[in-house]
């Protein structure tokens, strides 16, 4: 019955938080110790005599009725535990930090809670007394007896299937077949990994037996493999009967290398599973076989490994191919990455619905029916089952009715008696799920279909409706993180571009077991029945309709309001009597922008712990918000009109998370109240009482990226050592900035200051700005950081000395800005000991270093064995740059002082081999010549080389860029002063180059660079740009016929393009501004050209004029014409020339 699971699920979380060991939190409860006691274990014998009573409920309906007061006295129950929680403070946090002097008086509260407690544990006693008329058993083994049973009984697969009625599976049959046909070197495994596991996971009925079986019986796969066999596994994950049943499966040894088949026997009848295993081993020893486990459940490792010893047996080359509903699954197997089957496109889900709603799969004779069909299965969102099921329920029937019913229906909502297998199909997925999981998905039913869920606030929600419970040191967010990633592991959610969303089939298996826990409350609802006693309710309007609060008066029970969408309609004020009624609210989310105010009465939802009001025109809060004790999450992004929050906002002493422009929280005076907070964007330091730094000491569950600004407030090392830095252990990123170089006490007292803000040992990235001492703190660079990835220096102009940061580990990149002092960089950056020179660094940067003049490495010194990525820039004194790492793959040099390139750096066998693959060399005024350096040697890798405005830049290397053999991207911008300098110019440039890009530069350089053209056969694109030289093309250039883009530009000079008829590829022409082009090439246009542009050209534009001249008929076929930046699609005919003869006119 759809709900019990629900019921279950939440009992059992329930019982847990009335553990003995939870206790502890209500332990100044002390005069109802007994009750609580005798609360628990009434509960504890209700709850051994639930699956009884869900297993009745189907036929009697007194059970039913008994389901349901039980399921009101456990949230009774849960809003009493609740309620104490909510108005008492955590003992954990230091006293002076809880002050709440509007929280009700402990004593009273106490009595109050007690009489509260008496009168449920009456309730559950009367509830519990109903058991012997209703015929409840405590069913004990018999229960798992009949669940073995039934598991025993679903249908087994076989690996027989009918490939004709397959369809939409044939690119993943091939890349399942790829894999499983590649050998194990192949997949990046060593030799010594014989056996190599493909788990295929999808939700169930999404196909992946259906795959599996048309994989299985490729002929392919049957060549390959010396012995196949399947077994169809389950829930039950008996290690000895799957060794039983495989052991089955070589009884029939195909030999591929053997016409005639050969067939063993044996005995399989023992239970002995050392016998068993055993003879499974001989069976498989030496033979590449291939093993399909289809339905597997099982997470535990350890029965994995049990029947897994017998399988290792196998050749080199053997896979286990795995089907499961859960990616874990296939994790614990260890292997390969799962092969996630997607749902089928509309079109193959069509096919399959089709092939089973009419005979022989022959719609033809059906228009209508068929045009009914397809909407139908649009709605199926690709999933085959559902198609299956639908169209056999249609199958032989025409009148259009029927099928008209079936498109307004909901099809998970079909009887079993119509042959709907869909949703126990995936209700098994469910029934796996532990208690927690089970809630935190039922839950989701509220949302409507194609809901896009964002992480951080389903989790949220889940923690604020008690789902998570803390566990140990771990985050709440931790859990349900974990939670989330379990439920995505196991199908329930689809990630995607960082959000997570439900398939239909899975958002209605969420509505059949929630019930009427959620009602999702629609446009024109109040027609429609809605249990008064749902706990969790969504209101969505996407008419013109008004939004009257007052609607939702009758459901008291309600622990979620969300109001969703409503772009269109209309929000009426909140009534203040509105949260006297819904007073057992954890989540409201009003998301309307014209919700402008929020009553005062909030106070009284001491229960909320979320609340969203983000985009709405909401301009203040009220000040009895703040005393919402219990309340863990605020949202207010986007809220424009909100100039100020609550002076007592700090009262929330339970916050976790705050969720507002940025300029509203450097505001809040004494957040350090506020020790749970999560996340805090930034903290700006003043010297005034509520704002120094000594606000973050007791904050330290901040997790994430933290700037701390307005450093040069802080007064002493003493006062920066209370921040406590040092025990934030969740905080990922710190950023420490100094502002107002002014107000800094002096360079010893920032130091100090600095050496007081030694971060947590697990800190990944650091950034610090504008620090003004002469030296950096010992503990950067040191082995107490070896967890950073990412180091920033910015502005620190008085600092003479880098730290060793070549001691760290696993520091991956490196960026040194703007630290003017340091004049040189060697040794002391590297550091000394056992780690050095940068072991893991990915990307360096050296940027606006003024004054450097040195950077040295010693000659045989291990450094940057990891490096990639070098940028070095706006550094003119630097002279020489070392030897360049054989691993960098970018090289940018940049308002360098160099006068020539760096060289390559030796490998240990005294070779220059490197993975460079582009290189950018940018404004260098003292650079004269490439014929030394990195372009003098082999850069094989070389793909993109860019050079410009080093305008000192005479010679280019002495062979040209002829030896760049992978060259793919050259582009030289002004460097007037570059010549050619080569005997012969066809030995230029290289035949890889794909895009070649001249800009301001001499025709000693341009014209032997276009002599080579004729030898690019690779060559998509040429831009000459600002080429004010050149004035027509040399008798030898000759464009290569598969060029696609050429551009003309900025040509003052030129006045004859070249010819352009044989360039059969050419799509794009531009000529712009280039005045003494007075015509087209004479013999006309490539008819493959798409778009022409023509732009400052008057000379040309004015033959233009004439539409029955030789100019026009050359443009004419082409599609899109751009003149004087007018575009025109399709110019063909007067009316398009008509437009060009007006702006002539216009012009003149």
């Amino acid at each position: 019955m759809a709900g019990e699971a629900v019921l279950s699920a939440f009992m059992q979380v329930l019982f847990e938080k009335l553990a003995v060991a939870a206790l502890d939190e209500y332990k100044s409860l002390r005069n109802t110790k007994k009750e609580l006691r005798s609360l628990r274990n009434t509960l504890s014998s209700i709850q051994d005599l639930l699956e009884d009573a869900e297993n009745k409920q189907v036929k009697e309906k007194q059970v039913r009725r008994w389901l349901m007061k039980l399921k009101d006295v456990a949230y009774d129950i849960d809003d009493l535990l609740d309620e104490y929680t909510a108005a008492t403070p955590r003992p954990k946090v230091t006293r002076h930090l809880l002050t709440c002097n509007f929280c009700v008086n402990e004593a009273l509260l106490t009595s109050k809670i007690a009489r509260k407690i008496k009168g449920i544990n009456k309730r559950l006693e009367n509830i519990f007394r109903e058991r012997d008329v209703l015929g409840l058993q405590v069913l004990g083994r018999r229960i798992e007896i009949e669940i073995e049973n039934e598991i025993e009984e679903r249908p087994q697969t076989s690996s027989l299937v009918d490939g004709s009625h397959v369809f939409g599976r044939e690119q993943d049959k091939e890349n399942v077949v790829k894999l499983l046909l590649t050998s194990s070197e192949g997949l990046g495994f060593n030799n010594r990994r014989k056996v190599v596991i493909l788990p295929v996971v999808g939700m169930g009925g999404l196909g992946k037996t259906t795959l599996t079986q048309l994989v299985y019986n490729d002929s392919r796969v049957k060549e390959h493999f010396q012995l196949r066999m399947w077994v169809c596994v389950s829930e039950n994950f008996d290690e000895r009967k799957l060794t039983r049943e495989t052991l089955e499966g070589t009884l029939v040894d195909y030999n591929h290398n053997n016409s005639n088949h050969s067939t063993t026997t044996t005995t399989t009848t023992t239970t002995n599973m050392n016998m068993l295993q055993e003879d499974l081993f001989k069976r498989l020893k030496g033979k590449r076989f291939l093993l399909v486990l289809d339905d597997v459940w099982n997470e535990d490792h350890q029965r994995w490994q049990r029947y897994y010893a017998a399988l290792t047996a196998g050749d080199i080359g053997s896979k286990i191919m795995v089907t499961t509903q859960n990616e874990n699954v296939g994790r614990i197997m260890g292997g390969l990455p799962a092969y996630h089957l997607k749902p089928l496109s509309d079109h193959d889900c069509w096919s399959v619905f089709r092939n089973c709603a009419f005979v022989d799969g022959n719609s033809s004779g059906h228009p209508k029916l068929e045009e009914i069909g397809k909407e139908i299965v649009k709605n199926l969102k690709g999933f085959p089952l559902a198609a299956k099921a639908l169209g056999s329920l249609l199958y032989s029937k025409l009148d259009e009715n029927d099928w008209k019913n079936i498109l307004r229906s909901e099809i998970w909502e079909l009887q079993p008696d119509q042959n709907n297998n869909i949703l126990p199909a995936l209700r098994l997925s469910y029934k796996h799920l532990s208690p927690n999981l089970k809630q935190c998905f039922a839950f989701c039913a509220v949302f409507h279909k194609d809901y896009v869920f964002e992480k951080d606030n389903l989790v949220q929600m889940w923690m604020a409706l008690g789902f998570i419970q803390p566990q140990g040191r771990k985050s709440m967010e931790d859990i349900g993180n974990g939670y989330l990633d379990d439920l995505v592991s196991r199908s329930f959610f689809e990630a995607q571009n960082g959000s997570y969303f439900m398939h239909d089939a899975i958002h209605e298996l969420a509505r059949s077991v929630a019930a009427m826990e959620c009602v999702r409350l629609e446009d024109g609802w109040q027609n429609t029945t809605f249990s008064k006693k749902a706990r969790h309710s969504s209101f969505s309007c996407s008419n013109t309709m008004d939004t009257s609060f007052e609607q939702f008066y009758g459901f008291k029970s309600l622990r979620t309001l969300l109001v969703l969408e409503g772009y269109k309609s209309r929000t009426r004020p909140i009534p203040n009597d509105l949260f006297l009624k819904l007073k057992f609210l954890r989540v409201l989310d009003l998301q309307r922008r014209d919700i402008d105010k929020l009553p005062s009465s909030i106070e009284n939802l001491q229960q909320l712990r979320y609340l969203c009001l983000s985009r709405t025109g909401i301009k203040a809060l009220p000040s009895s918000l703040t005393r919402l004790c219990g309340l863990q999450t605020l949202k207010l992004k986007y809220c424009t009109e909100l100039s100020h929050l609550p002076v007592d906002v700090t009262n929330l002493i339970n916050l976790r998370h705050l969720e507002v422009n940025s300029s509203l929280i450097l505001d809040i005076a004494r957040i350090g109240k506020l020790a749970h907070l999560q996340k805090l964007a930034e903290f700006l330091v003043r010297r005034s009482n509520g704002f120094r730094i000594t606000e973050l000491k007791h904050m330290a569950e901040l997790r994430g990226h933290l700037r701390i600004s307005g450093l040069e407030n802080v007064t002493s090392g003493d006062e920066a050592v209370e921040a406590m830095l040092s025990a934030k252990s969740s905080l990922s990123s710190l950023e420490l900035v100094w502002c107002n170089e002014s107000l800094m006490d002096g360079q010893s007292i920032q130091q100090d200051v600095l050496r007081g803000l030694h971060p947590h040992v697990e800190l990944r990235e650091l950034i610090i700005k504008g620090y003004s001492g002469f030296r950096f703190p010992g503990w950067l660079g040191s082995s107490s950081l070896s967890s950073l990835h990412t180091i920033q220096l910015s502005n620190c102009n008085k600092c003479m000395l880098l730290p060793p940061l070549g001691q760290l580990p696993f520091l991956k990149r490196l960026d040194i800005d703007g630290l003017q002092a340091v004049t040189h960089i060697g040794q002391e950056i590297l550091g000394q000991g056992e780690i050095m020179g940068f072991p893991s660094l990915n990307v360096l940067v050296l940027q606006d270093m003024t004054y450097l003049e040195e950077w040295s490495v010693a000659e045989g010194q291990i450094v940057l064995p990891c490096i990639t990525e070098i940028q070095v820039s706006e550094c003119p004194k630097l002279r020489r740059l070392p030897p360049v790492p054989p691993t960098v793959n970018r090289l940018t040099i940049s308002e360098v002082g160099v006068n020539c390139l760096p060289q390559l750096k030796k490998t240990s066998a005294n070779t220059t081999s490197t993975a460079l693959s582009s290189l950018y060399v940018h404004e260098c005024s003292s650079l004269k010549s490439l014929s030394n350096g990195l372009l003098s040697q082999e850069l094989n890798s070389l793909r993109e080389l860019t050079i410009a405005n080093c305008e000192e830049l005479v010679s280019l290397p002495m062979d040209g860029f002829k030896p760049l053999v992978s060259l793919t991207n050259l582009h030289i911008y002004n460097c007037p002063k570059l010549k050619c300098g080569l005997p012969e110019a066809t030995d230029l440039l290289p035949e890889s180059l794909e895009d070649l890009r001249i800009s301001s530069c001499s025709t000693e350089l341009i014209n032997p660079m276009l002599k080579c053209l004729s030898c690019l056969t690779s060559l998509t694109h040429l831009n000459l740009t600002d080429c004010s030289q050149l004035s027509h093309f040399p008798e030898e250039a000759q464009l290569p016929n598969m060029l696609k883009f050429l551009v003309f530009w900025n040509c003052v000079k030129l006045w004859r393009l070249p010819p352009l008829l044989h360039v059969s590829g050419l799509e794009s022409l531009v000529i712009s501004n280039c005045p003494l082009v007075s015509c087209l090439p004479e013999e006309g246009l490539p008819a493959e050209l798409q778009e022409l542009c023509i732009n400052g050209c008057p000379l040309l534009i004015d033959l233009l004029e004439d539409d029955s001249g030789r100019e026009w008929a050359k443009i004419a076929p082409v599609s899109k014409v751009e003149i004087d930046h007018v575009r025109r699609a399709g110019m063909d005919g007067k009316a398009a020339f008509g437009s060009i003869k007006w702006r002539l006119g216009t012009r003149s």
